[in-house]
């Protein structure tokens, strides 16, 4: 369990401080040690099915754990660690830094991995953890806060909140399954593509009003399995979305191509069966950041219940400044 913890933890790329180790016992284990330089170090192994991480972070995860681990040396005879971990620490320890700006400009791939299911929590250890763990990989600046004009290059906590609650409960799932679900600023797509991968629902739209998030969103969808046949391909969708203007169909993709364009809006005519647009529920996650932005989402929200048939909108929100957040609250007859 510690070992699938840790590299959950190690691929969504926690601070090292934060990472879950095994047990010290079992940690100066060679067997151990071997497994987490093949799973979480080695580019050619067969378990790496996710993008490693940027050097910087493996270098700084990398010292953590030899420093831990020369910590437990009690016998220079039968304890030692494995030279696999030392030769990567020391070539990382070789390539060249990049500067505090460069590492928070720097796109990465990182991987969420949803907490147990409900009933999973009663389920017997002895099951392949492996086979049943759900994840979703998205490309991310991790250190910015705004890059290119907007916060959506990273997944911020409301979202995963959001995110644990749909794919972790029984109520959570009820809301997507079978259902047309739209997502407003969708950001890196997180919530959106987990829920088209694995929640089961008719349709799932992710919108944003930034360009350049929309492809970001359509390269992870396809490394998630969303694009094509099976694995939820054709269920996830892409839309942009400035909010108080009509909802585009258009993905953003190949803009220079007049004909690829119209092959994008007649695959998207297909969410609607060829009538209007309409979905069942909206999710939003850490929208409520900018007073000034209150007035078009509260306007974005009305038109997705007068215009698109929404039933309900979840919303996740961090109370960052009560001011704002009483604004929407206003905004909306609260």
């Amino acid at each position: 369990m510690s070992l699938s913890l840790l590299t959950a933890q190690y691929f969504q790329q926690l601070d090292p401080h934060l990472l879950t180790f095994p047990e010290d016992k079992h940690l100066l284990h060679p067997t151990t040690q071997e497994t987490i330089y093949n799973t979480l170090f080695s580019e050619s192994h067969a378990a790496n099915e996710q993008p490693l991480p940027p050097p910087a972070y493996r270098t700084r995860v990398l010292k953590r754990l030899i420093t831990k681990l020369e910590s437990l040396l009690s016998n220079p005879e039968e304890d030692e660690i494995n030279e696999s971990l030392l030769e990567e620490y020391s070539t990382l320890l070789t390539l060249p830094k990049p500067s505090s700006i460069e590492q928070a400009q720097q796109l990465t791939y990182i991987t969420y991995t949803a907490p147990p299911e409900e009933d999973d929590h009663n389920s017997s250890p002895s099951l392949s953890e492996t086979n049943k763990r759900r994840t979703i990989l998205t490309s991310e600046s991790r250190s910015a806060i705004i890059t290119a004009g907007t916060t959506g290059h990273r997944t911020w906590e409301a979202a995963l909140h959001l995110a644990t609650y749909l794919s972790s409960t029984t109520a959570g799932k009820a809301h997507i399954a079978g259902k047309k679900v739209l997502e407003l600023g969708a950001g890196t797509g997180m919530v959106s593509m987990f829920c088209a991968r694995y929640l089961q629902p008719e349709v799932v739209v992710a919108t944003d009003r930034e360009l350049g998030l929309m492809r970001q969103i359509r390269d992870c969808a396809e490394r998630n399995g969303l694009v094509g046949e099976g694995n939820g391909g054709g269920v996830f969708k892409g839309w942009i979305w400035e909010w108080g203007r009509e909802l585009s169909r258009g993905s953003g993709e190949d803009d220079d191509d007049d004909d690829d364009d119209d092959d994008d809006d007649d695959e998207l005519e297909k969410v609607g069966d060829g009538e209007k647009v309409e979905f069942d529920v909206a999710l939003g996650a850490d929208l409520i950041y900018d007073i000034d932005l209150v007035p078009l989402l509260v306007q974005t929200v009305k038109s997705l219940f007068e215009k698109y048939a929404v039933k309900e909108f979840l919303i996740s929100a961090t109370l960052r400044n009560e001011r704002t957040f009483g604004a929407f609250l206003d905004a909306c007859g609260a």
